[in-house]
Protein backbone atom coordinates (compact mmCIF):
# COMPACT_ATOMS: atom_id res chain seq x y z
CA UNK A 1 0.00 0.00 0.00
CA UNK A 2 1.38 3.39 -0.91
CA UNK A 3 0.75 6.69 0.82
CA UNK A 4 -2.09 8.73 -0.73
CA UNK A 5 -0.99 11.80 -2.69
CA UNK A 6 -2.56 14.98 -4.02
CA UNK A 7 -2.98 13.14 -7.33
CA UNK A 8 -4.93 10.42 -5.53
CA UNK A 9 -7.15 13.08 -3.96
CA UNK A 10 -7.72 14.72 -7.35
CA UNK A 11 -8.53 11.38 -8.99
CA UNK A 12 -10.91 10.51 -6.16
CA UNK A 13 -12.74 13.84 -6.44
CA UNK A 14 -13.09 13.38 -10.20
CA UNK A 15 -14.31 9.82 -9.72
CA UNK A 16 -16.93 10.54 -7.05
CA UNK A 17 -18.24 13.73 -8.67
CA UNK A 18 -18.41 12.39 -12.22
CA UNK A 19 -18.99 15.08 -14.84
CA UNK A 20 -18.60 17.86 -12.24
CA UNK A 21 -15.33 16.43 -10.89
CA UNK A 22 -13.13 19.10 -12.40
CA UNK A 23 -15.14 21.97 -10.93
CA UNK A 24 -15.38 20.17 -7.57
CA UNK A 25 -11.58 19.80 -7.55
CA UNK A 26 -11.13 23.49 -8.42
CA UNK A 27 -13.54 24.51 -5.62
CA UNK A 28 -11.60 22.33 -3.21
CA UNK A 29 -8.27 23.85 -4.20
CA UNK A 30 -9.71 27.35 -3.79
CA UNK A 31 -11.16 26.45 -0.37
CA UNK A 32 -7.77 25.11 0.75
CA UNK A 33 -5.79 27.94 -0.94
CA UNK A 34 -3.70 25.39 -2.84
CA UNK A 35 -2.51 24.93 -6.42
CA UNK A 36 -2.77 21.14 -6.53
CA UNK A 37 0.96 20.79 -7.23
CA UNK A 38 1.95 20.48 -3.58
CA UNK A 39 3.19 17.13 -2.33
CA UNK A 40 3.97 17.37 1.39
CA UNK A 41 2.03 15.73 4.22
CA UNK A 42 0.80 18.95 5.94
CA UNK A 43 -0.63 20.18 2.64
CA UNK A 44 -2.46 16.91 2.06
CA UNK A 45 -3.89 17.18 5.57
CA UNK A 46 -5.00 20.75 4.81
CA UNK A 47 -6.64 19.59 1.60
CA UNK A 48 -8.51 16.81 3.44
CA UNK A 49 -9.66 19.29 6.08
CA UNK A 50 -11.01 21.60 3.38
CA UNK A 51 -12.64 18.61 1.67
CA UNK A 52 -14.68 17.97 4.82
CA UNK A 53 -16.25 21.43 4.52
CA UNK A 54 -17.69 20.78 1.07
CA UNK A 55 -20.66 18.64 0.04
CA UNK A 56 -21.51 15.23 1.58
CA UNK A 57 -19.87 13.29 -1.26
CA UNK A 58 -16.62 15.22 -0.79
CA UNK A 59 -16.80 14.60 2.96
CA UNK A 60 -17.01 10.85 2.34
CA UNK A 61 -14.13 11.11 -0.09
CA UNK A 62 -12.07 12.90 2.58
CA UNK A 63 -12.93 10.19 5.10
CA UNK A 64 -11.82 7.45 2.71
CA UNK A 65 -8.54 9.23 2.00
CA UNK A 66 -7.94 9.80 5.73
CA UNK A 67 -8.49 6.08 6.35
CA UNK A 68 -5.94 5.27 3.64
CA UNK A 69 -3.45 7.78 5.02
CA UNK A 70 -3.84 6.55 8.60
CA UNK A 71 -3.61 2.92 7.49
CA UNK A 72 -0.46 3.64 5.53
CA UNK A 73 1.12 5.43 8.49
CA UNK A 74 0.34 2.59 10.90
CA UNK A 75 1.35 -0.18 8.50
CA UNK A 76 4.63 1.57 7.69
CA UNK A 77 5.39 1.93 11.41
CA UNK A 78 4.53 -1.73 12.03
CA UNK A 79 6.73 -2.82 9.15
CA UNK A 80 9.61 -0.75 10.49
CA UNK A 81 9.11 -2.17 14.00
CA UNK A 82 9.03 -5.76 12.75
CA UNK A 83 12.07 -5.23 10.58
CA UNK A 84 14.11 -3.80 13.45
CA UNK A 85 12.98 -6.62 15.78
CA UNK A 86 14.48 -9.30 13.55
Amino acid sequence: MRRPTMSDARDAMHRVHGYSGRSAWERLLAAASLTGNESDEPTLQRLLEAMTTLDPVSRLCALALRIRLTSHTHLAAAQLATRSAT
